[in-house]
């Protein structure tokens, strides 16, 4: 279940299902977003921006490599990161904005991709909460530079454990 060609298989088919290039399964989200803060090269004071209201894999997955998570309010109607007040968190070591799609409500990933954009951070979408969710027609995951999802018990889809970076 972990190695060998059905991981192959099930890692060609998410990537088409989601429309990314690639997909990499791991064994958990949490993991997935620790590697995707280490190919960011989050390290020691860099800052990451993420919604205050999130699950701990969020914040240790920067903590983890010595990064600062800088919690964001949200949106009230959405749960999720409010780009409006991301703005006034941006500092000189900021180096990401790590958004959440919160129980399959998408981020209004325009807005933070134009910020992430124009600050040249990465954005890394935590996707964990939001397989199959659609941002403007758009699958959420395929819009950041990385993405990962997750697929314990508690998710839309589950494998029983497991994640994917795309």
């Amino acid at each position: 279940l972990s190695i060998g060609e059905k991981i192959k298989e099930f890692e060609d088919a998410f990537a088409v299902f989601v429309g990314a290039k690639h997909a990499v399964a791991v064994n958990s989200g949490t993991s997935g977003l620790h590697l995707a803060v280490i190919a960011a090269r989050i390290k020691d004071g860099d800052e990451v921006i993420t919604p205050s209201f999130s699950f701990i894999a969020s914040a240790i997955s920067i903590l983890y490599e010595g990064g600062k998570p800088v919690f964001v309010d949200i949106d009230p109607l959405t749960g999720n990161i409010d780009p409006a007040k991301i703005g006034a968190a941006i500092t000189e070591r900021t180096r990401a904005i790590m958004p959440v799609h919160a129980f399959g409500q998408p981020t209004d990933m325009d807005a933070v991709l134009d910020i992430a954009r124009r600050n040249n951070l990465y954005a890394i979408e935590d996707a964990c909460e939001a397989v199959g969710a659609h941002y403007k027609g758009q699958l959420v995951g395929t819009m950041g530079d990385a993405a990962v999802f997750a697929f314990c018990p508690n998710k839309q889809m589950t494998t029983g454990e497991g994640g994917m970076i795309v």
